[in-house]
């Protein structure tokens, strides 16, 4: 049965993840604030490269980053969400660990064999081990503001990450591209936001329609990528679903078969197409052949472009549209968006069968 979508939401969403997302301009303006207090102490000037070793939101700040300054970044950044380092992470790099908590398993290992192999470290956290590590053995590390799920912390991350970015003189100054951005979320969260009615509101009517469906998140590699797996992991985490995400040019080489023979999991499917104005002619192309055929195989086929602004503007916008559809999908099915037993679960088994 389908749940109103109009607030007051009370006890359908206990952990205010609404008005979180409602938040998220005042967040921006907030982690602007909280750098120019708390500037990076970089350890190394010059990094052959930047090795973030993060997992869930913290990971996909710094994949936005990347996504970001694709086309600027004068030496790589590798996102690694796993245990260990790549040989490609010398003591010539630099290690950024991030987890929002500070007890993060992976993140920890991470850490720890970056002290071992002599591999310069900073942090990003809201403290736990990581920030009493960091203290002991003097590693610098940036402060984020506590008492959040993680994913709903998203901007406070990705904020700092381009700070960093700046401090290492891989990038010019992300401030007034962030100003332009928290004024872009304002103004479209008079559209998007929990305050305005279904009738008014795209995201909520889009949550209607894609109800009861599974999801495939289809975009351009290159300029999306990022916000596809964003918009994947928060209708995992957020509604409770499960969901796929794919980007041309590469789906169009192998994914694309699945769809050559109709039948009822077609038919209950429905393919969401981002795009944005800088993916190349040719991915453009590729996006519109492969919803058409999507669509005559009988999913249905919906489309979110990007708002107006500067690429960061732009791509935050995007952030802000998944994020609000994710939450109109947990309440149109009467779930809590916050909560994550599964995950809860599955740490504490974890930590059962590793005593």
């Amino acid at each position: 049965m389908s749940g109103s979508l109009e607030p007051p939401y009370g006890e359908r969403d206990t952990g205010g993840m609404a008005a979180r997302i409602d938040g998220q301009p005042e967040q921006i303006e907030e982690a602007l604030a909280r750098g120019a207090r708390e500037p990076w102490r970089v350890p190394r000037a010059r990094p052959a490269l930047l090795a973030v070793g993060a997992m869930g939101g913290s990971a996909i700040a710094a994949d936005l980053s990347a996504t970001l300054y694709r086309d600027r970044l004068p030496r790589p950044m590798v996102v690694v969400r796993e245990y260990r380092w790549p040989a490609c992470v010398t003591a010539d790099a630099l290690a950024l660990l991030c987890s929002y908590s500070g007890d993060t398993e992976e993140t920890l290992a991470l850490f720890d064999e970056a002290g071992r192999r002599g591999i310069p470290r900073i942090a990003l956290t809201t403290g736990g081990r990581l920030a009493d590590e960091c203290r002991a053995q003097e590693v610098a590390f940036g402060t984020l503001p506590a008492g959040s799920p993680p994913r709903a912390a998203v901007f406070s991350s990705w904020v700092a990450i381009t700070r960093l970015l700046h401090s290492l003189g891989w990038a010019d100054d992300p401030g007034a591209a962030w100003s332009e951005a928290a004024a872009a979320l304002r103004a479209r969260r008079e559209t998007l936001g929990t305050r305005s009615p279904e009738s008014a509101n795209p995201a909520k009517r889009l949550a209607r329609a894609l109800a009861g469906r599974t999801v495939f998140v289809y975009a351009g590699s290159e300029a999306l990528g990022a916000a596809a797996t964003r918009l994947r992991t928060q209708f995992n985490e957020n509604a409770k679903l499960l969901a796929h995400s794919a980007l041309v040019p590469e789906l169009n080489h192998n994914e694309i078969v699945g769809w050559e023979r109709p039948g009822v999991t077609h038919r209950q499917a429905a393919v969401l197409v981002l795009r944005d104005r800088e993916d190349a002619p040719a991915v453009a192309r590729r996006l519109t052949l492969t919803a058409e055929y999507a669509r005559r195989q009988g999913a249905e086929v919906h489309e979110i472009s990007e708002g107006g602004g500067g690429r960061l503007a732009r791509l935050a916008s995007l952030v802000q549209w998944g994020d609000y559809l994710s939450l109109y999908l947990a309440l149109d099915s009467g779930v809590d968006p916050t909560p994550i037993a599964s995950i809860d679960e599955f740490k504490r088994r974890l930590a059962e069968v590793e005593h």
